[in-house]
């Protein structure tokens, strides 16, 4: 599966183990084993940069919850 390239540095930026599961409608991200995003397989050109910038920052706001927890 290709992912944009923001979102996938966005991911290794993490430092996490992360994984991107696809579903039926919707692509699942998972950090550490825990869903922390969730966004369509479709690509609408006047949605997609937005879908790509929630879920950059749906991840960040995970790793760095996952990251405080001891």
């Amino acid at each position: 599966m290709k992912l944009p390239d923001e979102l996938r540095e966005a991911l290794d930026n993490t430092g996490l183990p992360w994984a991107v599961k696809l579903g039926t409608k919707h692509n699942k991200v998972t950090l550490c084993g825990r869903l922390v995003a969730v966004f369509p397989r479709g690509r609408r050109q006047e949605a997609d940069r937005r879908v790509v910038l929630n879920t950059i920052s749906q991840v960040r706001n995970a790793a760095r919850e996952l990251k405080e927890i001891p």
